[in-house]
């Protein structure tokens, strides 16, 4: 699997057509099991008879970008947007239009009076049926992929693809080795709220859960695994977070906490059936969110090392060492 190519694939929230197919055929070439939702999220797993218990790890399928909604005389598109941009966001911004079987047309995004409208090149309406425009087609950013030679990533949606990478990375060192059920894959609709990650919890079903999730970090270093430790939807599990730590520390790494507003998939994963502990796992980006994103390859080895080592140590009992017990009187029932 490769970070570049899967950086360009496009996967609008609610179009992750392309992205799901490239995922599906890549675990079912490596041997996984595939576990679907119905909501567009897939996962790879790797299952064992009798499994006492199952790892989910996510990270996000879809991107930013927009629908059309009016097809105008002159030719021009009006559009709304979907994920977390504002129309203004887009100006002079070159984009790739999806048709309904996601034939390529290719334009920017222009300013006219007040109106924020996609050019793709038509003259008018008539031109724009004959090229079957549609409304409710829709588009993505059209920024390429670049690599150099000291190993930054510069592309878009590094920040939606790049938890996928790793993920896949992380199942290829354990696949087979592990006495548990490991999934691995992306959840859909995650930049338009949590609808996918309650499917996708459903049908996997975790019993532990880490969330790999791309954002800024201020006071960034190399070697550091950043593990956070609160978002408004998501308090860790105390107990796993001390674990992962423990095994980053022993692996070589620094471990920093990272403190942010906005939530992930974890908002629902941690309340499946009667709790999942759960932490997000930040891969930290040095520069705040943008079209163009940057990440350094090197900047993967301390999560990739630390979550294979901790899974390798996993076991039943640590899982049960993890749910929530009353710290007063250490199990005496007779404490006050």
């Amino acid at each position: 699997m490769d970070l570049e190519t899967l950086c360009q694939i496009p996967a609008l929230s609610g179009d992750e057509y392309e992205l799901h197919d490239y995922l599906e055929n890549h675990y079912k070439k490596q041997g996984l099991t595939i576990a679907k939702d119905k909501l567009g999220s897939v996962f790879g797993e790797s299952l064992v008879h009798e499994s006492p218990f199952k790892v989910m790890i996510s990270a996000n399928l879809d991107e930013n970008g927009g629908m059309v909604q009016e097809l105008r005389k002159d030719g021009l598109l009006d559009f709304v947007t979907i994920g977390l941009y504002q129309k203004a966001d887009f100006l002079n911004q070159r984009i790739c239009l999806l048709k309904r079987h996601h034939e390529r047309v290719y334009g920017y995004v222009l300013k006219k009076g007040e109106d924020y409208l996609l050019d793709i090149g038509a003259r008018s309406l008539a031109e724009l049926k004959d090229w079957q425009i549609q409304i409710g087609d829709t588009f993505v950013l059209d920024i390429p992929a670049r690599l150099n030679e000291s190993g930054l990533l510069l592309s878009k949606n590094i920040a939606n693809r790049v938890g996928l990478y790793l993920s896949q990375q992380i199942m290829s060192e354990v696949q087979g080795s592990l006495p548990y059920d490991l999934a691995v894959g992306g959840i859909s609709q995650s930049l338009v709220g949590t609808r996918g990650a309650i499917t996708a919890t459903n049908r996997i079903k975790p019993d532990l859960a880490l969330v790999f999730d791309a954002a800024p970090v201020e006071d960034y270093q190399e070697k550091t695994l950043y593990l956070r430790h609160f978002d408004k939807t998501l308090l860790p599990n105390l107990k796993l977070l001390a674990t992962l730590k423990k095994v980053a520390l022993a692996s070589g790494f620094q471990v920093k906490a990272q403190i942010q507003d906005t939530g992930t998939d974890g908002a629902f994963i941690h309340k499946t059936r009667i709790g999942a502990p759960t932490v997000v796992v930040v891969i930290p980006l040095q520069h705040s969110n943008s079209f163009v994103q940057s990440i350094h390859i090197d900047d993967l080895d301390p999560i990739r090392t630390s979550i294979v080592a901790f899974l390798k140590q996993l076991n039943e009992q640590m899982l049960e060492e993890m749910a929530f017990q009353d710290r007063i009187g250490d199990g005496d029932e007779n404490s006050h």
